[in-house]
This record gives C-alpha cells, sequence and structure tokens, in this order.
C-alpha cells in the first residue's frame, strides 16, 4: 500500500474538548473531491449494521403476539426461579411462529441453583425478548449463580451464555463461484443456482489457501509461530442477503467484501439465519464478585455471560444495561445486525462485546463503567469482515481483536486508555489483515510511544498486537506516537479530522442523507448515558 504521513505535530497535548482539524484528505478521496494516487482510497464500511445501516430497527412490532412471561408462572420480586415461566413464554412464542416475549417490571430470577448447563434458548425467527426498561423501576433479568460446564473439561470459554439465540439449520450444500469477482461487486455466478431457491442468505467462503495467505500480508513477514497462517493459509467468510436470483447469476443487497479468485476454490452455500431475534429495554444482572483473573478458570472466562446469538440476520440487542458479568453480548456467524445503547457497570470481567465470523455488524454506543474496565473491549475477530465499532467508551481499557485474520473493519469514534487490548491464541494470528481503520480514536491513558502494529521478536509468544498496514486518522488525546514504517496511513496525528465519525459521513454518502435512526439513537444514548 502507498503510504503518506499528515502528521500536524510529533508532541500531543491532551485536551479535555475536541477541536476538529481540517476535514481529512483520505475523505477527500473517498468523496472523488481529490485522487491523489498516494492516498489509499478506504474501503465503504457503511453496509454495517440492521438491514445494512439503511433503516432504524423498529420501535413497535404490531403483527406480532405478545407472551407475558407472569402469564407462564412468571412472579416478579420474589426468591423462586423464572426460568421455567420465561422458556415457556419463549417455546409458546415460537409455536406461533413468533411474537414479543415481554418481561413487566420487577426483578425476575433465572439459573438459580443449576445442576446442569441450562441456557434459555431461542431457536426461531421472530423471537423479541423485551422489558420495560433498563432503568429504575424497569425490568431486572437477576441471573443468581453461575453457568456450568456441560463436561468437566470443557474449554472454559465455550462455557454457555445465559440466553442463547440459534439457528437450528447449518449450511451443508454448497456449489463453486464460476466466474472471479472484485471487491465490491454486487453479482456473484455460481455453478449451481437452483441450491439457493427460495433462500434469502448465502455465505461465501474461500478455504484455507497457502498463496491467498502470502498476499494477504502484503509484503510482511509472518512471526514464526504463526501455526495456523504458515500451515494452512488464511480463508474467508462473508455473509450476505440476495436480492434476486437468474438462472446460475445472484444479484447482492450489499458489496462483496473480499475479492474473490476462482482458482482459490470459494464455494457458496446457502445460509439459514434466525431473522427478526432481537433483546431489549432490560437490566442484565449478574453476580460475578470475584477480582477478575485472566483466564483463571472458567468463572473467570464465560460463566457469567449474558446474550449469545448464533447465525442471526438483521437482529439486535438494544437498551440494555449489565452489571458484574464476564460478558455481555456475543455474535457469531451472523449477518447486517446491531449492538446498540448498553451501559455496563458493576464489577469488571472477562469482556464486554465480541463479534466473530460475521459480516456488516454495527456495535456502538456503549459505556462501560466497570470497576477497572471489562478485560477486552468491544471485540471484532475471527474472520469478521465489514463491520464496525462505533461510539464505545472503554476509559480503563481498549477495544479488542482476539485474531483468526479479521478483514475490512472500522473502529469509528472510540474512546480508550489503550490501543487496544487484544487477544486470541498466538498460534492464530495475525489479529487483523488490511483494512483496519482507527478514525478519530481518543487515547485517554498513559502516553504510548513508537508503538508497533508488526513486532517481529518479543518475549515468549505473545509480541504484540499484529495488523496488516492499519489506517489511522485523527488519533488523539494521549501522547502517542507510532513505528510509521508499519502503518498503511497516518493522517493528523494528535487533531481530530472532520468528518467526526465516518461510518456516519459514508452512511450519509450512500444513501444521500442522514437516516432519521441515527440522529434519533445519538438523541436518545445521550439521555440514557445520565441515567
Amino acid at each position: 500500500m502507498n503510504r503518506i504521513f499528515y502528521i500536524l505535530s510529533s508532541v500531543i497535548i491532551l485536551s479535555t474538548s475536541i477541536s476538529y482539524s481540517q476535514e481529512a484528505a483520505i475523505w477527500k478521496k473517498f468523496t472523488g473531491e481529490i485522487t491523489d494516487p498516494k492516498i489509499p482510497t478506504l474501503f465503504d464500511y457503511s453496509y454495517a449494521g440492521y438491514k445494512l445501516g439503511s433503516e432504524g430497527i423498529p420501535d413497535q412490532f404490531a403483527n406480532l403476539k405478545t407472551f407475558n412471561i407472569v402469564d407462564f408462572g412468571a412472579i416478579p420480586n420474589d426468591a423462586i426461579s423464572d426460568q421455567v415461566a420465561i422458556q415457556s413464554a419463549i417455546d409458546a412464542a415460537e409455536k406461533n411462529k413468533g411474537g414479543i416475549v415481554y418481561f413487566p417490571k420487577g426483578e425476575f430470577l433465572v439459573n438459580v441453583k443449576p445442576d446442569k448447563t441450562n441456557p434459555i434458548v431461542i431457536k426461531s425467527s421472530n423471537i423479541i425478548l423485551k422489558g420495560s426498561g433498563m432503568g429504575k423501576n424497569g425490568t431486572v433479568v437477576n441471573m443468581v449463580d453461575h453457568m456450568l460446564q456441560r463436561t468437566p473439561d470443557e474449554a472454559e470459554w465455550k462455557v454457555s451464555y445465559m440466553f442463547t439465540f440459534i439457528s437450528p439449520k447449518g449450511e451443508n450444500a454448497k456449489t463453486a463461484i464460476a466466474k472471479s469477482v472484485n471487491e465490491g461487486d454486487f453479482t456473484i455466478e455460481v455453478a449451481d443456482g437452483s441450491l439457493f431457491k427460495n433462500t434469502k442468505y448465502v455465505q461465501l467462503e474461500m478455504p484455507y489457501n497457502l498463496i491467498a495467505a502470502k498476499e494477504a500480508l502484503k509484503g510482511k513477514e509472518p512471526r514464526p509461530h504463526w501455526e495456523r497462517l504458515l500451515e494452512k493459509g488464511v480463508m474467508y467468510i462473508e455473509n450476505h442477503e440476495i436480492k434476486s436470483i437468474s438462472g446460475n447469476t445472484i444479484t447482492l443487497q450489499d458489496p462483496v467484501i473480499n475479492t474473490i479468485k476462482t482458482e482459490y476454490n470459494w464455494i457458496a452455500k446457502p445460509f439459514y439465519p434466525l431473522e427478526n431475534v432481537g433483546v431489549e429495554d432490560i437490566f442484565f444482572k449478574a453476580n460475578f464478585n470475584d477480582a477478575f483473573v485472566h483466564h483463571k478458570d472458567f468463572l473467570h472466562d464465560n460463566a457469567w455471560s449474558m446474550i449469545s446469538m448464533q447465525r442471526v440476520a438483521n437482529s439486535w440487542v438494544r437498551r440494555c444495561k449489565f452489571s458484574n458479568m464476564t460478558g455481555a453480548v456475543s455474535l457469531s456467524n451472523s449477518y447486517a445486525s446491531s449492538i446498540l445503547m448498553l451501559l455496563i457497570e458493576g464489577n469488571a470481567g472477562h469482556k464486554l462485546t465480541n463479534v466473530a465470523e460475521s459480516s456488516r455488524i454495527l456495535t456502538g454506543l456503549i459505556t462501560d463503567n466497570t470497576t477497572s474496565g471489562q478485560f477486552h473491549g468491544a471485540a471484532m475477530s475471527h474472520r469478521t469482515s465489514g463491520s464496525v465499532i462505533w461510539r464505545v467508551k472503554t476509559p480503563k481499557q481498549g477495544w479488542d481483536s482476539h485474531a483468526e485474520i479479521p478483514k475490512n473493519n472500522l473502529v469509528d469514534r472510540y474512546e480508550a486508555s489503550k490501543m487496544t487490548n487484544h487477544g486470541g491464541f498466538h498460534g492464530n494470528e495475525p489479529h487483523h489483515l488490511e483494512g483496519l481503520t482507527l478514525w478519530n480514536y481518543k487515547r485517554v491513558g498513559t502516553p504510548e510511544l513508537n508503538y508497533d502494529f508488526w513486532k517481529l521478536s518479543g518475549r515468549g509468544m505473545y509480541w504484540g498486537f499484529s495488523v496488516v498496514n492499519p489506517i489511522i486518522v485523527g488519533l488523539h488525546g494521549s501522547n502517542t506516537t507510532f513505528n510509521e514504517v508499519n502503518l498503511g496511513y497516518l493522517e493528523s496525528l494528535g487533531k481530530a479530522v472532520l468528518p467526526e465519525s465516518l461510518y456516519e459521513a459514508q452512511l450519509k454518502f450512500r444513501l444521500k442523507k442522514t437516516p432519521k435512526w441515527v440522529t434519533s439513537s445519538l438523541r436518545e444514548w445521550e439521555k440514557m448515558e445520565k441515567q
């Protein structure tokens, strides 16, 4: 990648208020105002989120019947478990082919003295868990005890979340992609289009490939202990909604994220996620009270975690509060969904939010007020692509990428004490391939000098964050400098740029106007943060 550096000053002064520099040159390149070949072209991140960012999450669901958990035996504010009643209400809504599972005001208890792992499971589309508000006099769901391991040797990070959304139908049938496709194209040609008759979604996959891995590193030398990359290469996965099919030609609702080369044996598979599932307006209270120790055991890693969504599309978690938990929300193998407006408080634990093996996910408007900060902040990892972390505050920690080669993701208006608090097994690194952009990142911690995104030496097997040619624009706050050799592009170090939010600006540029859900969410979030 060509490199050009627009560095305003090598000395950065921490300020309590944000002052903005001029409009970023790289933004002008994206809009076509300038054509400087030395400036890279930004990836279009604007398709992240529910309905690809073009629509807001509905406020009303008139077509869905309401199933009040009280009608199924739940009793607020007593000492008896309400879990059976909650699951029964969900089961009834699923039998009805959809419904709002309503939690009235008061506190409801789940996972009381379990003798086995027993998550509340949602496995149908159009199921919404809706409370009466996350604030005072709202709905509280109290996870009394921790989740249990399925077997004594179950990996600590695999322990179930309390509420688990999962599509029961996996991706089995497959067909080859017949023609090469450029990043940004909207159509693909497959060998057998009949596989997608009456199918709404498609999953595109490139199996592990060593040649593609060499290309992905852009000439950078791999670390010697990156076992998976060195032995197998890289693989890519991206999910899409189908707009139309004509013979073997599939037109997509959103553009292809990766350049697809037929010689790399790309395949297409029908994809069957849950649709229109959500969680909103609930205060989730757990009881993790230990001083957190990273990877100490399953209790510290995952046993007090709340909401997991696996294989979902056009779905969401919004307007919720979490306290004393190891993990708030996890999305995996999902598409075009949003995690929005979350407040995290109480004793700090392992994870904030995590997005893995997913495409076009928006994680935004989140504040971590826990004691020492969730050890890992908002995260995108494990082949996640085309996704955005937007206006998140983790003032005691940093954002996270848990390795396994995510690509083309944006961290937008993030506020943190660290550059990252990255994780992931060393054998699965690097942490991120090309296309990572940090836009108007604000650091509030101690100075970070000569930060290196591609160290080739260190103690043990963990040598620091590893990213292929990141783009950093408008990073400000605490004194921060970089090893510029391992940057793809650097502009306005020490002073924020315009546009203030790249995600919002790209969304407006694509849709020709700012969608109403953005402005209304920002107004609502400002009120929520004051609660």
